[in-house]
């Protein structure tokens, strides 16, 4: 005898009722969103999002390494400044004098060229091994401006920022939580971001 199969039974009950949605539960994960552009997006304000959205954190020792490489590059120009330049061209030059005064047998003329060597070898030692003033400056000076660390004023204008922008609230709460600190530069994004959303400069209301 040929058996009839089971007829599968459905995974709930038919009358069981569906339970009731929170309110506004399905549009909560929709309800903000970065990248979801308002209907007033100008170039200006798109440019200015890109820009807050493509910031780079810069920790201390990132920035610490970029000022001790322009200082170093300060004290090359300053230890080799007009004065040595004119100091290693002397140096051939009284050399030459030297010889001069050798081919001809002229010992005063040679005794010159060896003195100006002296003086001109001398001088170049003593400005090459100098410490130059860039050298003295403290590490702070050879900051870029938008690597300053924010000051206190800097700090209450972007968290006055933040609690008028929501969009720019969800951008500057990553900065708070990273261990960089926050600079004037990102201040400035800030700033900018905010204005451009309004039509306006930032700085300049600043």
């Amino acid at each position: 005898m040929t058996q009839r199969p089971p007829t599968p039974h459905p995974p709930f009950p038919s009358n069981v009722a569906t339970l009731p949605r929170a309110p506004g539960a399905g549009n909560a994960s929709r309800e903000f969103s970065l990248y979801n552009l308002p209907a007033t997006e100008t170039a200006t304000s798109l440019n200015a999002r890109r820009a807050l959205m493509s910031r780079k954190s810069l920790s201390v020792e990132e920035a610490g390494a970029r000022a001790r490489e322009r200082r170093r590059d300060a004290s090359r120009i300053q230890r080799f400044d007009r004065l040595g330049k004119l100091l290693a061209l002397l140096l051939p030059a009284a050399a030459g004098v030297a010889w001069l005064g050798s081919t001809h047998d002229s010992i005063p003329v040679l005794l010159a060229g060896y003195i100006l060597s002296g003086l001109a070898a001398a001088g170049l030692i003593a400005r090459l091994t100098r410490t130059p003033a860039a050298a003295r400056a403290p590490l702070e000076h050879y900051y870029l401006p938008n690597e300053q660390l924010a000051s206190a004023e800097d700090i209450a204008l972007l968290r006055r920022l933040a609690q008028q922008d929501r969009e720019l609230d969800a951008v500057t709460t990553a900065w708070w939580r990273s261990s960089a600190p926050i600079r004037k530069g990102d201040v400035a994004l800030a700033m900018d971001f905010h204005a451009a959303k309004r039509g306006g400069s930032g700085r300049q209301e600043a």
